[in-house]
């Protein structure tokens, strides 16, 4: 699947965008989904959220390995400071491929990675610093 790095600051924030930026920006269609939060295994690195009781609830969340709903992944994302490492994986209902996959690269970068043109294109009109993945 396509990966698209994004290296933007969120607006009025020293912060990196991250899942907690880029999820909102799916739409309904991510609340529908069913999503699994894991570390990211290819830099070997444990799911690392900033934040108070939000935080600990997601990192709970991930060590069980069951997927959740939409609507309280993005509850939760709405209370928590910044992803510093983590993937979202998002699941839609009857399918067993991801739709989307969004990772929080050691607050540097996120990635988005699909196949549905729409988001990719979404995530091209709405960020400015947008790296196709090498």
């Amino acid at each position: 699947m396509p990966t698209l790095q994004i290296h933007d600051l969120v607006p009025h924030s020293r912060a990196v965008v991250d899942p907690c930026t880029v999820i909102p920006l799916l739409g309904e269609r991510a609340v529908r989904a069913t999503w699994q939060l894991t570390g990211v295994a290819r830099y070997d690195e444990a799911l690392m959220i900033a934040g108070d009781d939000a935080a600990e609830r997601l990192e709970c969340l991930a060590r069980s390995s069951d997927r959740i709903p939409g609507a309280l992944l993005t509850d939760l994302l709405s209370q928590v400071a910044q992803v510093i490492w983590g993937e979202f994986i998002a699941h839609e209902a009857g399918r067993d491929t991801p739709w989307v996959i969004i990772r929080a690269i050691d607050s540097s970068w996120c990635e988005v990675e699909t196949d549905d043109a729409g988001v990719l294109d979404r995530v091209r009109k709405t960020f400015t610093n947008v790296r196709m993945d090498p």
